[in-house]
């Protein structure tokens, strides 16, 4: 199959071929997947009959409530399957592939789904979750650093930002969905949106016969052939196009590396604050917020009780579609980090507003709204930083020997990080606890601006560089502030002028390499 899609492969942009395009859809739907099912699972939570089911008699009310423990427990206790999905993906993928990983990652999606749907007891929504976590794990582990392995770096920042926007995305669907069963007053009010996830990786199945293996995987495991194979599905319509020279260069990348992808040489020489960077950025992506806008959206929205809560989360989810889609179009072009610290400090003051406001004793109708739109205003500015920009460090940061072992301890610091956000949650926002409220924005505020300063002093921008150029330049010890202006003159920058060019690259008989029309790399010099 992939030979046959090879041979009518065509550009359709400068440096997107149509192969490269389906491969990066494939996982694309995969992510949709994870989305939607996290932004159904946290809707339905909010639903009457959701909670008559999975939750507890108050005999004082009389009515079915999810208590803050219950809630803890269906929030926090999937994201020790997570983990475990994390690591399962990281050691197989490594060991067999990425591709394999891909296959099982969207059957495990298909079970946890099963599960879910048939649940009539607390437990059993419960184990539902945590398998569709083991799903999610996985995902966050692999998509990454696969779709990072497969684009070119002129464009790298926006495919593998698009893994923030295919969740986003997902959560407007879903939104959209949960909006309309929320009306029905039997069980198919939740029923309904768990049924529908099983779409997803079906369809991610079906395109999986498009998905190539990594080339960079297939080099590393001294499968030449087949890693030339695979650059030729990718990128054989480009014009000038020279598999040989590229296969050439990667392999000497890969010979001239001291390290061996050990786990000792996560804490050798420059991957020492290699390592310590993507801790922190796995640290940033949780500890900013982003439980309170995931996982307690609809409740927050319902008990500030000033609108529907459902119809102001499909607002909020269309709203954050701009997050991703900014992120998309700016961060190959401004870079990194101008657009990271700009809308990370637009979640910081957003955050601080809404605290203030809910400091405010007299609780006015207006002053209500303000929260709200201000819940709305914080995910977009956080998407747009945090949740997107950080998550792509792990894709690019690490040493290429070490992008599987990096990625797992990025994922699991993520996950360490969301289960104490998410637990302690509840108890920060509701009575008889320390009942905050938007109150909360101000803790959230505090560690935002904490981890600005650090970007702002410690990360790099990577902008337009191939993975092997980013060894060159962690290798030459260059500031994270004189990063997006340093220049390479090594046979790695001629790797970056390779992927990015637009006529593409011969070598000559003493194996020198000219660059035909490599803007990327001239444009870098001038500035």
């Amino acid at each position: 199959m992939l030979g046959f899609v090879r041979d009518r492969n065509v550009m359709l942009t400068t440096h997107v071929s149509l192969n490269m395009l389906l491969a990066t859809f494939a996982l694309g739907i995969s992510v949709f997947a994870y989305g939607f099912e996290g932004g159904v699972v946290n809707t339905i939570q909010a639903m009457p009959k959701f909670v008559e089911q999975f939750g507890e008699l108050n005999p004082s009310t009389g009515k079915y409530v999810l208590s803050p423990d219950r809630l803890a427990y269906l929030n926090s206790l999937p994201l020790i399957a997570y983990a475990f999905g994390v690591v399962l993906s990281t050691q197989l993928s490594e060991r067999f592939g990425r591709r394999v990983v891909f296959i099982l990652m969207n059957s495990i999606c298909a079970s946890g789904t099963a599960v879910s749907y048939t649940s009539t007891t607390y437990g059993q929504i419960l184990a539902g979750r945590m398998i569709l976590q083991i799903h999610i794990g996985m995902e966050a582990a692999l998509v990454p650093i696969f779709m990072g392995e497969l684009v070119p770096a002129a464009v790298r920042g926006a495919f593998v930002g698009s893994f923030t926007f295919s969740h986003i995305f997902a959560n407007f669907i879903s939104s959209i969905i949960t909006n309309f069963t929320s009306k029905y007053t039997d069980h198919s009010s939740w029923k309904i949106p768990l049924a529908c996830i099983f779409a997803f990786p079906s369809l991610a199945l079906l395109m999986s016969v498009f998905l190539p293996e990594s080339p960079r995987w297939l080099l590393r495991k001294g499968q030449t052939e087949k890693a030339a194979e695979m650059l030729s599905y990718i990128n054989g319509a480009k014009e000038g196009f020279v598999v040989e020279d590229q296969i050439r260069l990667l392999r000497e990348a890969l010979d001239d590396s001291v390290e061996k992808g050990r786990w000792s040489d996560m804490l050798k020489g420059t991957n020492k604050s290699r390592t310590i960077t993507a801790c922190i950025a796995a640290g940033s992506s949780m500890l900013t917020g982003m439980s309170f806008a995931a996982n307690y959206g609809a409740i927050f929205l319902a008990q500030v009780n000033v609108l529907d809560p459902f119809m102001i989360t499909m607002v909020k989810r269309a709203v954050l579609l701009l997050g991703p889609i900014t992120v998309m179009v700016c961060i190959d072009r401004l870079g990194r980090r101008s657009t990271f610290l700009f809308l990370g400090t637009g979640s910081a003051l957003s955050l601080l507003v809404m605290g203030s406001m809910g400091s405010i004793q007299s609780q006015t109708t207006d002053l209500k709204k303000a929260i709200v739109a201000m819940s709305i205003v914080f995910p977009f500015c956080y998407i747009g930083s945090f949740g997107s920009i950080m998550q792509i460090v792990p894709s690019e940061i690490s040493h290429i020997s070490l992008r599987d072992k990096t990625s797992m301890v990025y994922w699991i610091v993520s996950d360490v990080c969301n289960f104490a956000a998410t637990f302690t949650l509840p108890y920060l926002l509701q009575a008889p606890y320390a009942n905050l409220g938007a109150k909360v924005g101000f803790i959230y505020a505090a560690t935002s601006i904490g981890f600005l300063v650090w970007a702002f002093l410690c990360y790099h921008d990577l902008t337009g560089r191939s993975l092997e150029e980013v060894d060159e330049m962690f290798e030459a010890g260059v500031p994270a502030w004189r990063s997006k202006s340093w220049v390479s003159t090594s046979k790695m920058a001629q790797l970056t002028a390779m992927e990015n060019s637009k006529g593409g690259v011969v070598m000559d008989e003493k194996k020198a390499f000219h660059v035909e029309e490599a803007t990327h790399v001239e444009g870098r010099q001038k500035d």
